[in-house]
């Protein structure tokens, strides 16, 4: 039963895409709480410095299935106007059978195209591998006992079992105190990365993000900020296309989000686009923000996968000077407030966001 799994994952996971890699890219729920992984033009849009850790368990009712983990730091440069950050992800499907891990430089610059509203070109350079365990996919049979490598003539047809590159990715965003909006360019860098002797591709991911934020409530001396956020993300690659839709509800110290992914009514290669509903609710404690999210399933799926748990923590500091308290128009945003950013190139009244 064991060996009948395996094999199910390997063809899952490696044969179901002979030609052209359709596998996509991992997701995170907490989509802002691992805001360089969603875009390089956030890198740096805080004030001072930025930790940020992600975790998320997809489907654990189902044995071996897929965990990944997204850390950041970065942290932006008022005098250059620019934001200087590093990105590591790494997603683990089948209990280490596959196992894809990059590391990233990042860069974004700020400048003022009107009044209160900015423009945030950003990019990205990273070094990625990616590889698969060949003793847990390949039959006994077909190894050597000795050394553990793939006897000659064996009916098994993995020419390598990892590879590495180099790849990037570009990313524009304009935004304001209430709203902001953006496009992410991914695997820009064309390289072979197939397991077999047939050649395989990474295809373009692209992603358009934005949102707006309604204040019902506006802060004062005796009373925080209350607002709604309503957000979107929308993913392409390949065949593949993903829209997620929700709204956060913030009051301090809490923030809730209910958001859907799925696109009703579409189908992709006769499988409904209905995946779930998610769940999210933070808490902030001073400069540290701590969010869980769950995942409820919507497709066939549902009664065995358990849906999916989603941890985040965000650390703030270095910050440099004192700030009102004030909300910016992002989820996750920090703590504001009004004065002019010394030394940069530009005036401005403050880093609200994030």
């Amino acid at each position: 039963m064991r060996y009948i799994r395996q094999v199910l994952l390997f063809i899952l996971l490696i044969v179901g895409f002979p030609v052209t890699m359709r596998a996509q890219d991992v997701t995170f729920s907490q989509t802002y709480a691992s805001p360089l992984y969603l875009s390089p033009s956030f890198t740096g849009l805080t004030d001072g410095s930025r930790l940020s850790l992600s975790y998320r368990d997809q489907w654990p009712g189902i044995s071996g299935t897929y965990s990944s983990v997204a850390f950041s730091a970065d942290h932006f440069f008022r005098e250059y106007s620019s934001g200087v950050g590093i990105l590591f992800i790494r997603d683990d499907q089948g209990n280490g059978q596959f196992v894809t891990q990059n590391v990233g430089l990042l860069y974004a610059y700020e400048f003022e195209v009107f009044r209160d509203i900015f423009v945030r070109p950003g990019i990205q350079f990273k070094y990625a591998e990616q590889k698969i365990d060949p003793a847990s996919l390949i039959p006994p049979e077909d190894i050597n006992p000795d050394d553990g490598t793939i006897l000659p003539g064996s009916s098994s047809y993995i020419v390598t079992d990892s590879y590495k590159r180099f790849d990037a990715s570009v990313s524009a965003m304009i935004y304001s105190d209430f709203f902001w909006a953006g496009v992410s360019v991914d695997h820009l860098v064309k390289k072979d990365i197939g397991f077999t002797d047939i050649e395989t591709y990474m295809p373009i991911k692209t992603t358009f993000y934005g949102g707006y934020k309604i204040k019902y409530r506006e802060g004062g001396r005796k009373h925080d900020e209350q607002s709604i956020t309503i957000a979107m993300n929308y993913y392409m690659q390949k065949k593949f296309n993903q829209l997620d839709v929700g709204a956060y509800w913030y009051i301090n110290p809490f923030e809730m989000g209910l958001w859907y992914r799925g696109i009703p009514f579409v189908n992709n290669d006769g499988l409904s686009n209905n995946d779930a509903v998610v769940m999210i609710l933070g808490i902030t404690f001073g400069n540290i923000r701590f969010s869980y999210s769950y995942d409820y399933t919507l497709s066939d799926l549902a009664g065995s996968s358990n849906g999916a748990n989603e941890f985040a923590i965000m650390f703030r500091f270095n910050k440099g000077h004192k700030k009102k308290a004030y909300r910016g128009a992002m989820p996750c945003s920090s703590s504001g407030g009004s004065g002019t950013s010394s030394g940069a190139k530009y005036k401005r009244r403050t880093r609200k966001i994030f």
